[in-house]
C-alpha cells in the first residue's frame, strides 16, 4: 500500500471520474435522443481511460524523479525516491507506465481507423517528459504545458468517439444534428479545466517560491514575486468566472436550469471563495488552502455533467 502515493491516486481518481461523465452524462443523452449506441465499445473505452491514466502516473513518476532537490524542501514528506525506491527503479517504473500507454493508444488508433492519432498519446508522454525537464522552470510555459493536459483529458474523449463515429455512415448521420452542441459542451468544459488548472498551477508555483528559487527555477513567483503572482491569479480567477457566467447565460437560453442553477450557486460561489482567499493569502499556508479550493472548484465544475444527464 505504501507504493500507492507514487502515482497520486486522487489525481488518477479524478481523470477517471471526468472521461467517465464525458462519456455517460455528456454524450449518452444524446445518443440516447438519437436512438444510437456509442462507436467505442466499453472495453475499448476502458483501454482509453488506461492509456489516460498509465501516461499520466508515468508523468508523475518522471516529474517526481526530477524534482527531488526541489521537494525535499518544498515537500519533504512526499519525497519517495531514495526511500521507497531506487531512482533506477522508477526510471525503469516510468518507462514501463509510458511505453504501455502509448501502445494501448494505437491500438485504440488502429480501432477507429485512424492509426496517426496515436502520435497524440506520444505528444503528451513527450510534453510530460519536457515540462519535467525544461518547462516547469520557466515563468508560465510550465503552466501552459499542464492545463493543456487537463483539457486533453477532457478532449481526447469526444476526439475518439467522434472519428469512430464518422467512420460509421449511418450512426454519424443520425447524431449530426446534435454533433454541433455535443462538440461546444466538450470544448467548455475543457477550456473550464483549462483556467481552473493553470490557476491551481501558479497558486502551487507560489507556494512552492523557495524550494524553486533554491533549484534555480524561473517560475513567475520566482521571476515577477508574490505580490504580481497574485494579482495574475486573481485577474484569471475573475475571467474565468465570467467565461463561466457566458455558459450558464447559454444554459438558461436553453432551458438547461438545472445545470444553471447548480453552477450559480455551487461552482460560483466556490470561485468567489477561491477569490477571497486568494486576496487574503499572505503565507506559504494560506496558498496551500487556495490549491485546494482551485481543485475543489475544479471537481464541482466536473460532477456537474451529472445533472445534463439528470436533465
Amino acid at each position: 500500500m505504501r507504493y500507492l502515493k507514487v502515482f497520486r491516486p486522487p489525481n488518477l481518481a479524478i481523470i477517471i471520474l471526468t472521461q467517465y461523465l464525458i462519456r455517460y452524462c455528456l454524450l449518452n443523452p444524446f445518443y440516447t435522443s438519437s436512438g444510437i449506441s456509442f462507436s467505442i465499445s466499453a472495453f475499448n473505452f476502458a483501454l482509453l481511460v488506461l492509456a489516460t491514466l498509465l501516461i499520466a502516473a508515468g508523468g508523475y513518476i518522471i516529474n517526481d524523479i526530477l524534482d527531488v532537490e526541489s521537494d525535499k524542501i518544498n515537500k519533504p514528506d512526499k519525497v519517495w525516491i531514495g526511500k521507497l525506491m531506487t531512482k533506477k527503479r522508477a526510471c525503469l517504473l516510468y518507462f514501463t507506465l509510458t511505453i504501455i500507454g502509448v501502445i494501448i493508444g494505437f491500438y485504440l488508433s488502429f480501432y477507429i481507423g485512424y492509426i496517426m492519432f496515436g502520435l497524440i498519446f506520444v505528444a503528451i508522454a513527450l510534453l510530460l517528459y519536457f515540462y519535467s525537464t525544461t518547462y516547469q522552470k520557466i515563468a508560465i510555459l510550465g503552466n501552459i504545458a499542464i492545463s493543456f493536459l487537463s483539457a486533453m483529458v477532457i478532449l481526447i474523449v469526444w476526439l475518439y468517439e467522434f472519428f469512430a463515429l464518422r467512420s460509421q455512415p449511418v450512426l454519424f448521420a443520425e447524431v449530426m444534428p446534435d454533433l454541433k452542441y455535443i462538440s461546444s459542451l466538450v470544448q467548455s468544459y475543457a477550456v473550464f479545466a483549462f483556467l481552473t488548472s493553470i490557476i491551481r498551477e501558479i497558486v502551487k508555483d507560489i507556494e512552492d517560491r523557495e524550494g524553486d528559487m533554491k533549484a534555480g527555477y524561473k517560475t513567475l513567483p520566482v521571476v515577477s514575486g508574490v505580490g504580481k503572482t497574485k494579482i495574475f491569479v486573481i485577474v484569471l480567477t475573475v475571467i474565468t468566472m465570467a467565461a463561466l457566467g457566458f455558459g450558464q447565460y447559454f444554459l438558461f437560453e436553453h432551458n438547461l436550469m438545472m445545470v444553471f442553477w447548480y453552477l450559480m450557486i455551487a461552482v460560483q460561489s466556490l470561485f468567489a471563495y477561491l477569490l477571497y482567499m486568494t486576496i487574503k493569502a499572505k503565507k506559504k499556508e494560506d496558498f496551500k488552502t487556495v490549491s485546494d479550493a482551485a481543485k475543489i472548484v475544479m471537481v464541482a465544475g466536473i460532477l456537474s455533467m451529472q445533472l445534463f444527464y439528470i436533465s
